[in-house]
């Protein structure tokens, strides 16, 4: 791991929260993706999450999960939540051996992430109703 980099970080860019995990994680890092991930949930300012995956080089099962996780309550909130890659070979490998290829919203660059972002946003403001319920 690079001491000088952490290995979770948060930021804006376009409307869009950008959550970064990066080098390794594993259970130790728990807590700390969660709440940035709530965090990002709750950034009512902007038009989605995107996870921005591309220098991630481990995440272990109990990682995965916070995903998923994430995803789920992005899901009930009706907020988007894409990942942006490129992803590293042990990324792409646990995404394809778990099958979560098809579940989670999955980009291959930072900037398709947040184009993706504000089109599942403009698309579900489209769809809802408006003020007066029309």
């Amino acid at each position: 791991m690079v001491p000088d980099q952490q290995s979770i970080d948060v930021t804006r860019q376009d409307r869009v929260t950008v959550v970064f995990f990066r080098n390794e994680l594993d259970l130790e890092d728990t807590a700390e993706a969660t709440l940035a991930l709530s965090r990002a949930l709750t950034d009512t300012g902007t038009a989605g999450t995107l996870l921005d995956l591309a220098d991630l080089v481990f995440a272990d099962s109990t990682q995965l999960n916070v995903i998923l996780r994430a995803h789920a309550e992005h899901q009930d909130a009706r907020r988007p939540f894409v990942l942006a890659g490129p992803y590293q070979p042990g990324i792409a490998r646990l995404f394809e051996v778990t099958g979560v290829t098809g579940v989670l919203d999955l980009t291959e660059t930072r900037s398709d992430g947040v184009r993706r972002v504000h089109a599942l946003f403009d698309t579900a403001r489209a769809a809802a109703p408006d003020e007066t319920g029309h």
